[in-house]
């Protein structure tokens, strides 16, 4: 724990004196322990030293404030200061559009984003058990948009919950690419502030943009006849599949230079591995940015999510 809890002590053995020193002392190690917790405050609300930060964080995210003698009425839940580090780095980088709000009549903190309505809210959820972190997830629909863990400097994206919001819950209800991109955007800048204020391992799952990044898919040993699918839907779009370079599977290029793959990357003997691959010249479009621009692609795909989804790390998104 960040703290240390009350020596417990027997106070009907102790004498009067005993007993009102005990409660003195009892009082001050709680007021103090108050102390300790308003500087790590102040550096998780005022320093601009990244590793500071962290450290604030990572601690507050495991403080336990009150005391056997000293209890506060007001105060933030451990899940709170996450979002508190979360808004505080994207600021640090000139990233405003997670805008903090807190509920009510209570202390408890929440993520609300100006490019959508507030009926969508996010906060973090404190993992009690096993490794510990945390996931940020959406309110309302309850989906899991990340993990995190401090401690570990580890970070994971989940493309169900990305595909489940973002597309099924947004885009195919009205809302527009550039509302969720902006939203978007600052998720994956904070995967990148991360990373590279911190050396976060992150992956960032259906939203990486590297050429070289390989999306396995749900099922590793992909039926032919969904890639036949797709083989038809693309002649009825005006778009041409092709025998993919990349080995047994397929090709198409959606605009010059922007090409999707669909093939069993397994090595000569292996069981099958069928992945995606996105490649364009600038490495700026991930599977999902394709997902959101083409609907016959995005179709295909939600068609048969059962095999085509993108996997998440299994170990923590069961």
């Amino acid at each position: 724990m960040a703290n240390n809890t009350d020596t417990q002590i027997d106070t009907a053995t102790l004498s009067t004196h005993g007993k009102l020193s005990t409660f003195n002392e009892g009082l001050k190690k709680g007021l103090a322990n108050g102390e300790r917790f308003t500087a790590l405050m102040d550096q998780l609300i005022d320093t601009t030293d990244g590793e500071t930060l962290l450290a604030a964080a990572q601690t507050l995210a495991d403080f336990k404030l009150d005391t056997a003698y000293v209890t506060f009425p007001h105060q933030y839940q451990n899940a709170d200061y996450y979002l508190i580090f979360m808004s505080r780095l994207l600021g640090m980088h000139g990233d405003e559009q997670a805008v903090l709000n807190s509920q009510r009549h209570t202390e408890a903190l929440y993520h609300v984003y100006s490019a959508l309505t507030d009926d969508y809210t996010f906060l973090y959820q404190v993992v009690a058990t096993g490794n510990g972190g945390a996931y940020y997830r959406e309110q309302t629909t309850g989906e899991q948009l990340f993990y995190i863990n401090l401690e570990r400097r580890l970070l994971r994206f989940n493309s169900t919950a990305f595909t489940n919001l973002f597309i099924n819950k947004l885009l195919l209800k009205g809302t527009g690419i550039d509302q969720i991109n902006t939203v978007l955007s600052t998720l994956i800048k904070f995967g990148h502030c991360l990373q590279d204020d911190f050396g976060f391992n992150v992956d960032f799952n259906i939203l990486d943009v590297a050429n070289a990044a390989k999306y396995e898919l749900r099922a590793a040993d992909l039926d032919q006849a969904i890639v036949d699918k797709l083989f038809v839907s693309a002649a009825e779009n005006d778009y041409m599949l092709r025998n993919s370079q990349q080995g047994h599977g397929a090709q198409i290029e959606l605009w010059a230079g922007l090409t999707v793959d669909i093939f069993d990357a397994a090595d000569a003997g292996a069981s099958p591995k069928w992945v995606l691959t996105v490649h364009d010249p600038d490495q700026t479009v991930s599977w999902f940015d394709v997902l959101l621009h083409f609907g016959f692609m995005r179709d295909w795909y939600l068609d048969n999510i059962d095999s085509l989804e993108i996997k998440a790390d299994p170990l923590v998104f069961a």
